[in-house]
């Protein structure tokens, strides 16, 4: 007999005894299946669904005013339903980017990027320290910023990453608990900033992003780099919008690094809007439709006639 025909005869034997089996057993057959499927889903769960991602929303600076809460609907108006009176907050945010160069193929990446990250402890306490002097009053940091007292239960496991008391200021230095002498003594950085990366599909942001403010594959901090470019930020959380007391820490931070690629004019604000997550009430239509497509195609497979052999 051929080979082809002995492979042929062996596959055949083989989903014989696949559909004997099935139709021996089949509620624990279907069971399993259905397990199956559900753990092969269970990663679609974290995608946010259509129409709920944030919505944004862009203001000139200059002559700011947050819009009053009880302003009615204008259909000949550009702007939006949801831009109501006060934000939750006001972000600011301090881009750092360093290059490394001269580049040599000896370097180790975790050596590499020491020098550009160290940085950020000098940044950090510099904006933490700036004070704004007017005539016979002083303000600081701590007199505009968003003040946090708790985290939520699910970032307990990150208390030593996130600020937990005072101002909700986010930078890579949080890694190390904003000790210069904590990265100083660690000998990978790398490792350290990787080890809260999630191992599942992530559509949130993560740690890492969040502390450093731009998406991981921008950020550089890589064994892969190829680019020298190492970029981060310093994310300050306010409560309130003082134009003064950000034009003085802006020209302060200028003085400190001066740059002819600043690229920083301040000119618009942009109001982000994250929308309500959906919840059972929306999902019902959804629902309802899978339940009539699965029952329409059970009844019209149901009308097939068995064949006997």
């Amino acid at each position: 007999m051929p080979l082809t025909d002995k492979l042929r005869e062996r596959i055949s034997q083989a989903f014989y005894r696949h559909g004997l089996l099935c139709a021996s057993y089949p509620i624990p057959i279907i069971l399993f299946t259905a397990l199956c499927i559900l753990a092969c889903c269970c990663p679609l769960l974290k995608l946010p669904l259509p129409g709920t991602g944030p919505v944004e929303y862009i203001t000139p600076v200059k002559d700011y005013s947050p819009p009053p809460a009880d302003v009615s609907p204008d259909t000949h108006s550009e702007r939006p339903d949801w831009y109501l009176g006060l934000p939750v907050a006001y972000i600011q945010q301090v881009l750092v980017k360093g290059v490394v160069s001269p580049w040599d193929k000896n370097f180790l990446a975790v050596d590499v990027f020491r020098s550009p990250l160290s940085r950020v402890f000098q940044l950090v306490e510099e904006i933490r320290n700036h004070v704004l002097r007017e005539r016979s009053s002083e303000k600081i940091l701590e007199d505009v910023c968003l003040q946090v007292t708790d985290l939520l239960p699910g970032l307990k496991k990150l208390r030593d990453r996130l600020p937990e008391h005072g101002c909700l200021l986010l930078s890579p230095a949080n890694f190390w608990q904003n000790s210069r002498e904590q990265f100083n003594n660690d000998p990978d950085l790398i490792r350290t900033i990787q080890q809260h990366e999630p191992k599942t599909l992530q559509t949130s942001a993560t740690l890492r992003e969040l502390l450093f403010g731009v998406p991981g594959k921008q950020s550089g901090i890589s064994l892969y780099n190829r680019k020298r470019i190492v970029s981060y930020t310093v994310t300050l959380a306010l409560r309130t919008h003082d134009a003064k007391f950000l034009s003085s820490l802006r020209s302060r931070l200028r003085q400190l690094y001066p740059s002819t690629n600043c690229t920083s004019r301040g000119q618009n604000i942009v109001h982000v809007h994250f929308k309500e997550e959906i919840g059972i009430a929306e999902l019902i239509p959804l629902v309802t439709t899978y339940f009539i497509l699965f029952a329409y195609i059970y009844f019209s497979t149901s009308k097939y006639t068995i064949l006997h052999q």
